[in-house]
């Protein structure tokens, strides 16, 4: 027991503290009240992007959680650092939300068109969710390609392409931390959307490590981390 306290201690210290989980918190934050401010795709790829460019030395700039959960698989970051990005970017989330339904009165609801069916909604965030984290994954490693000073620009641009295909069909999912964390505001703000979470939530990060596999034997085969 005391072992568990003192890891979950641990974490939070790690959270507060240290410099990657603050730039994690602080980018998904703003990620998420664009993301709840506006549905315009160019506009939410362009401050993604800026945010690459703005954290990427300081924690990689994940500020998704398919993105970290696929570095985890590269072996790019540890389990507990795992968590403790999952934990940053969660922080970040919950006050953007709460902000959002201050200043807009209302909570924003992910959710697919009626005629999209479960598997065509399945499909679509894992497809899309597996190129954004495969274009992640070009641009960032191995650390060397981060000298292109493009790098944050098609990260940003390459997710802002994908919301244009993914908003009339599936709503704007293909980042579990945010769309887990509007989905919880609209049913606390009795909303259905919940129904919707399991899809939102697991997808992306199957794309995610399907991005991984795709990465290791198309791309960049072997551990290149020069």
């Amino acid at each position: 027991m005391q072992l568990k306290v003192d890891s979950g201690r641990y974490l939070l210290i790690e959270l507060f503290f240290m410099q990657k989980y603050q730039a994690e918190l602080i980018g998904v934050l703003f990620l998420t009240l664009a993301i709840g401010l506006t549905s315009s795709p160019l506009a939410i790829g362009l401050i993604l992007g800026t945010l690459v460019y703005l954290f990427s030395d300081a924690s990689g700039a994940h500020l998704n959680p398919a993105v970290s959960v696929a570095c985890w698989a590269r072996d790019e970051i540890s389990t507990r650092q795992l968590w403790s990005y999952l934990m940053a970017q969660l922080s970040g989330a919950v006050p953007a939300v709460v902000f959002l339904w201050w200043f807009t009165g209302g909570t924003y609801a992910p959710m697919p068109e009626s005629s999209v069916g479960t598997l065509r909604f399945i499909a679509l965030e894992l497809i899309l969710s597996l190129l954004f984290v495969l274009t992640y994954l070009g641009m960032m490693y191995p650390p060397r390609r981060r000298k292109n000073p493009a790098f944050g620009f098609v990260i940003g641009l390459v997710f802002g392409a994908c919301y244009m295909i993914t908003i009339p069909i599936t709503g704007m999912g293909l980042n579990p931390v945010t769309t887990t964390m509007f989905i919880v505001a609209d049913t606390l703000n009795n909303g259905y959307s919940y129904y919707y979470l399991p899809v939102y939530l697991i997808a992306p990060l199957l794309g995610g490590l399907a991005a991984v596999f795709i990465y290791g034997r198309v791309i960049s085969p072997g551990k290149d981390r020069s």
